[in-house]
Protein backbone atom coordinates (compact mmCIF):
# COMPACT_ATOMS: atom_id res chain seq x y z
CA UNK A 1 0.00 0.00 0.00
CA UNK A 2 1.20 3.53 -0.82
CA UNK A 3 1.41 6.11 1.53
CA UNK A 4 0.53 9.54 1.68
CA UNK A 5 1.56 11.73 -0.97
CA UNK A 6 3.71 14.94 -0.46
CA UNK A 7 1.40 16.89 -2.76
CA UNK A 8 0.06 20.13 -2.29
CA UNK A 9 -3.13 21.87 -3.88
CA UNK A 10 -4.18 24.84 -4.58
CA UNK A 11 -6.48 26.84 -1.41
CA UNK A 12 -9.71 25.97 -1.72
CA UNK A 13 -10.53 29.43 -0.11
CA UNK A 14 -8.62 32.74 0.01
CA UNK A 15 -8.94 32.64 4.20
CA UNK A 16 -5.95 32.56 5.47
CA UNK A 17 -7.22 30.95 8.82
CA UNK A 18 -8.56 28.34 7.03
CA UNK A 19 -5.73 27.42 4.75
CA UNK A 20 -3.63 27.73 7.89
CA UNK A 21 -5.55 24.82 9.71
CA UNK A 22 -6.09 22.93 6.55
CA UNK A 23 -2.20 23.32 6.22
CA UNK A 24 -1.74 22.06 9.87
CA UNK A 25 -3.98 19.34 9.48
CA UNK A 26 -2.36 17.25 6.29
CA UNK A 27 1.12 18.17 7.90
CA UNK A 28 0.22 16.31 10.87
CA UNK A 29 -2.05 13.42 8.69
CA UNK A 30 1.48 12.93 6.37
CA UNK A 31 3.89 12.90 8.84
CA UNK A 32 2.23 9.86 10.74
CA UNK A 33 2.05 8.09 7.45
CA UNK A 34 -1.84 8.34 7.11
CA UNK A 35 -4.00 8.36 4.16
CA UNK A 36 -6.89 10.84 3.86
CA UNK A 37 -9.11 7.90 3.43
CA UNK A 38 -8.05 6.48 7.21
CA UNK A 39 -8.25 9.50 9.03
CA UNK A 40 -11.60 10.27 7.31
CA UNK A 41 -13.09 6.77 8.57
CA UNK A 42 -11.26 7.23 11.70
CA UNK A 43 -12.89 10.88 12.24
CA UNK A 44 -16.49 9.86 10.81
CA UNK A 45 -16.05 11.82 7.95
CA UNK A 46 -15.96 11.46 3.82
CA UNK A 47 -12.45 11.19 2.02
CA UNK A 48 -14.10 14.82 0.32
CA UNK A 49 -14.54 16.60 3.56
CA UNK A 50 -11.30 16.14 4.60
CA UNK A 51 -9.69 17.03 1.59
CA UNK A 52 -11.97 20.19 2.04
CA UNK A 53 -10.45 20.72 5.16
CA UNK A 54 -7.03 20.64 4.28
CA UNK A 55 -6.79 23.10 1.50
CA UNK A 56 -8.91 24.86 3.32
CA UNK A 57 -12.39 25.22 1.49
CA UNK A 58 -14.94 27.13 3.77
CA UNK A 59 -18.65 25.41 4.60
CA UNK A 60 -17.25 22.45 6.55
CA UNK A 61 -19.07 22.02 10.07
CA UNK A 62 -17.16 23.01 13.40
CA UNK A 63 -17.60 19.41 14.81
CA UNK A 64 -16.25 17.71 11.66
CA UNK A 65 -12.74 20.04 11.87
CA UNK A 66 -12.36 18.79 16.09
CA UNK A 67 -13.26 15.33 14.76
CA UNK A 68 -10.17 15.21 12.40
CA UNK A 69 -8.11 16.89 14.85
CA UNK A 70 -9.05 14.68 17.22
CA UNK A 71 -8.48 11.67 15.19
CA UNK A 72 -4.63 13.08 14.61
CA UNK A 73 -4.52 13.22 18.04
CA UNK A 74 -4.84 16.84 18.23
CA UNK A 75 -7.41 19.36 20.16
CA UNK A 76 -9.05 22.59 19.20
CA UNK A 77 -7.62 25.18 21.44
CA UNK A 78 -9.16 29.00 21.40
CA UNK A 79 -6.17 31.52 22.32
CA UNK A 80 -6.48 35.33 22.52
CA UNK A 81 -5.08 37.07 20.17
CA UNK A 82 -2.12 39.43 20.42
CA UNK A 83 -2.44 42.86 18.81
Amino acid sequence: MAGPRNKTGKPASEDPVLIELGELLASRRRASGRLQQEVADSAGVSRSTLHTIEHGGAGVRFEKIVAVADALGLKVQFVEKSH
